[in-house]
C-alpha cells in the first residue's frame, strides 16, 4: 500500500477508526463483522481517491459510509440469514404446506365461498373489491358510486356475516 499516494485518506481514516468501529459495532454486534465493515470502509476510499476531490469533511464521509455499509450488512442478513455449516439446514422447514393444512384451507375457503353466496349483493361487492382486488375504500366508492363512508359500512356488514358463517361451523 502506497501510503504517499493518499496521505489524506490514511491519516483521515486513522483519526476516525476507532469512533467509527463504535459506530459499526453498535449496528452489527459482532468484532469480526465490524472489522470487516471498517476494512470495506477504508478500502472504498483508498481505491477510489479521485472521488474525494469534492468532498469539504472526509471524516464525515467515513462515518457515513461506515454507517451505510453497516445498514446494508444488517438488511442482507435480516433477508437472507446466514446458516452455519450443513447441521443448521436441518432447522430449515420445508415452504410446502402438509397435506393436513392444504385440506384445512380447503375447507376454509368453502366456507369463506359459502359465506360470500349469503351476503347481501353489495356488501359482497365491497368484499371481493377490498380483499381480492386490493382497492381502497376511496376506490371503491368512486366506481360504485358511493361514499368511502358508506362502502367502508358494506365492509363491515361483510366482515361480520364471514365472522358468523365461520364461527357456525366450528
Amino acid at each position: 500500500m502506497d501510503s504517499a499516494r493518499h496521505p489524506e485518506i490514511l491519516e483521515t481514516y486513522m483519526g476516525v477508526r476507532a469512533r467509527l468501529t463504535r459506530v459499526i459495532y453498535r449496528r452489527v454486534r459482532c468484532s469480526a463483522t465490524t472489522a470487516d465493515l471498517l476494512h470495506d470502509t477504508f478500502l472504498r476510499f483508498w481505491e477510489r481517491p479521485g472521488l474525494l476531490r469534492e468532498v469539504a469533511d472526509l471524516a464525515g464521509y467515513f462515518m457515513i459510509t461506515g454507517r451505510n455499509l453497516a445498514l446494508d450488512h444488517e438488511r442482507r442478513r435480516k433477508i437472507a440469514p446466514f446458516i452455519e455449516g450443513i447441521d443448521g439446514l436441518e432447522t430449515i422447514s420445508d415452504p410446502t404446506p402438509s397435506a393436513e393444512a392444504s385440506t384445512i384451507s380447503r375447507q376454509e375457503l368453502l366456507l369463506v365461498q359459502a359465506a360470500l353466496e349469503c351476503m347481501p349483493p353489495r356488501a359482497k361487492q365491497v368484499f371481493i373489491m377490498s380483499r381480492i382486488d386490493g382497492l381502497t375504500y376511496v376506490q371503491i366508492g368512486e366506481r360504485l358510486g358511493i361514499s368511502p363512508k358508506t362502502a367502508f359500512g358494506h365492509m363491515v356488514v361483510a366482515l361480520e356475516r364471514l365472522r358468523a358463517e365461520m364461527k357456525a361451523h366450528r
